[in-house]
């Protein structure tokens, strides 16, 4: 069987491979596998990859053809070494599969039927989502005095993944856990992670340990860590930081909550126009460190008054001799210290830039805003956005990490406001209940819903537009005569179905006496209703921002309530008014 297995294997006749291999037991599997690995290989006739032998060749095309699930029984069964052989040699994208397999069994057999080392080794190669789950799982099982087994593996994780695995940890194990990283690692992480969690680490740190995170931290991240905290917290924070820290960050709260230099980092490479590019790289090796960014450096002059940019790679291509005047760019994009934060992330996502800098009302550079700031004040403002559609105040915790009564104070105004403002509708069908009949009653459910939908279509192509800076107030006289003729269309159509639904379901499948003549009064009426609903739709969005109104606020609740009102007048203005169908 074995000889015959490596025939194949040199053959490349992986067909008739996995046809030999079907049906046998996995430990069989695996020892053909451990004999394929310990025979010395055939001279190679083909070139082979730098620190690649035809032994590990042949032994990963061998484990290629068995199926994932096979593979994975067939791995726990391996000797130490073949297990790092094919977890070094292996494809990444096909071990994934195989790895997530293996991952699956319970952590007690997981840990079990596997040295620590390559249970670690497997685990990084799994997909993340399955390997932070099963971490967790892992820290659960473990004692505490064990948990040290896991510190080789924690440093090779991601920041963001380790902020993910230690959202799910008990309060107990998560300050045990979070020491095991690295010093650096520690302060990424920190960041990541969600606001209660970081006041449960600060509380556990002793003031060495938070000085120590203090000192990894940019200023900025140290601002927004700030802001979040209780002012107990808040007093210990600045307690252990550095006198020049304590000053920057008192530099940044003097700003607007929503301004430029809010989400601003003072720590960034200036340089002077006199300098050489030796200097500049002298400069650069010196503060690196310390800084947030390094790739665009700003030139300023003594007075810190903002000259121009020059980037790493401009420094690159230029001779040691060569100054920054000869090379900086002099026409860049700069904002103001009072810039609202989103129209700084537009900038940055419009220009393509990876910093913006920022200047005070004198022109002096006090700052820069990073593209990781923008995209979270973009995932900020859209959650804002999708919250004020839905009819909830914004909160900034985690769903899960929020109070019953919170969630309840955050939605209970609207309802209230959309319950109340219902009162205009009732009050316009206690005016004409009397003259409506029953067939014109039971499609005014219809109405309301089709006019309130066309609105809330129109008011949301509006406020993406101006979320992407594609649509401004100016531009209503252009949205409006867009709407319109979008309108008309829809309206047709929405008309035409009406028409016919009327006809053919209601009147010919139920036998309701809807007649020719209510038909067309109540298709007429729906399709203006939605030209109208349209209009208003795209309106009150570009009139919100032109009074500096978000307007999302005026999206779904607002516009849906005018719709219904606007729609349930024309239904009864043409119903009664124009076709004459009421009771009289």
């Amino acid at each position: 069987m074995n000889e015959k297995i490596k025939e194949l294997l040199d053959e490349n006749r992986t067909d008739d491979l996995q046809s030999l291999l079907e049906g046998l037991e996995p430990s069989a599997i695996a020892q053909i596998l451990e004999d394929v690995a310990k025979e010395p290989p055939p001279a190679p006739e083909t070139a082979l990859g730098e620190g690649e032998t035809a032994e590990d060749t042949r032994l990963t095309k061998l484990f290629d053809c068995l199926d994932k699930e096979v593979a994975a029984d067939v791995f726990v069964l391996l000797n130490r070494e073949t297990q790092q052989r094919l977890l070094k040699d292996f494809s990444d994208v096909k071990l994934q599969e195989v790895t997530d397999e293996i991952i699956d069994d319970n952590v007690e057999d997981l840990l079990d039927s596997m040295p620590t080392d390559v249970v670690h080794q497997v685990l990084l190669k799994a997909t993340p989502e399955n390997r932070n789950d099963k971490i967790v799982e892992i820290v659960d099982y473990l004692e505490e005095k064990k948990f040290s087994q896991l510190k080789p593996l924690l440093a090779e994780l991601e920041p963001a993944d380790l902020a993910e695995i230690f959202s799910e940890l008990d309060e107990t194990d998560l300050p045990i856990v979070f020491r095991l990283l690295p010093k650096e690692l520690a302060a990424e992480t920190f960041v990541e992670m969600n606001s209660s969690q970081q006041e449960l680490l600060i509380k556990s740190f002793s003031d060495k340990e938070l000085k120590l995170i203090l000192d990894e931290l940019f200023v900025d991240d140290t601002v927004d860590l700030i802001e979040e905290m209780p002012a107990n917290v808040v007093k210990r924070i600045l307690l252990q930081a550095d006198s020049e820290t304590r000053k920057e960050i008192n530099e940044i709260l003097k700003y607007p909550k929503d301004s430029a230099g809010s989400i601003m980092t003072t720590e960034c490479i200036s340089l002077r126009t006199h300098m050489t590019v030796r200097e500049c790289f002298d400069k650069i090796r010196a503060e690196a460190v310390d800084k947030e960014t390094i790739y665009t450096c700003y030139v300023t002059d003594d007075r810190k008054i903002l000259l121009g940019i020059v980037t790493v790679k401009d420094l690159l291509l230029h001779a040691y001799e060569d100054t920054v005047e000869s090379m900086m760019e002099t026409n860049f994009v700069y904002v103001d210290t009072q810039e609202d934060k989103e129209e700084v992330a537009n900038i940055l996502s419009k220009y393509d830039l990876l910093s913006v800098p920022v200047v005070d009302q004198e022109n002096r550079l006090v700052g820069i805003v990073t593209i990781d700031d923008a995209l979270d004040v973009i995932t900020e403002e859209a959650t804002e956005d999708i919250s004020y559609i839905s009819s909830v105040t914004p909160s900034d915790r985690p769903y899960l990490e929020t109070g019953i009564f919170r969630i309840y104070l955050h939605r209970i105004p609207w309802l209230l406001i959309l319950m109340v403002s219902a009162t205009f509708t009732g009050l316009i069908l206690n005016t004409y209940e009397s003259m409506l009949s029953t067939l014109l009653v039971a499609c005014v459910p219809m109405i309301m819903g089709t006019g309130g939908n066309a609105g809330s279509q129109a008011s949301v192509t509006v406020i993406r537009g101006m979320a992407l800076d594609e649509i401004r107030p100016r531009d209503i006289l252009q949205v409006i005569w867009k709407e319109l003729r979008v309108s008309i269309l829809v309206a047709l159509s929405v008309g035409v179905v009406c028409f016919c639904k009327l006809q053919l379901i209601d009147r010919l499948l139920f036998h309701y006496d809807y007649t020719l003549l209510y038909s067309l009064a109540i298709g007429v009426a729906i399709a203006l209703a939605v030209v109208v609903a349209k209009i208003v739709g795209c309106c009150v969005p570009l009139l919100a921002k032109a009074i500096h109104i978000d307007p999302a606020v005026f999206a779904n609740p607002f516009i849906t309530t005018i719709t219904d009102v606007l729609s349930l007048l024309i239904f009864c203005g043409v119903t009664l008014g124009i076709f004459h169908l009421g009771v009289f």
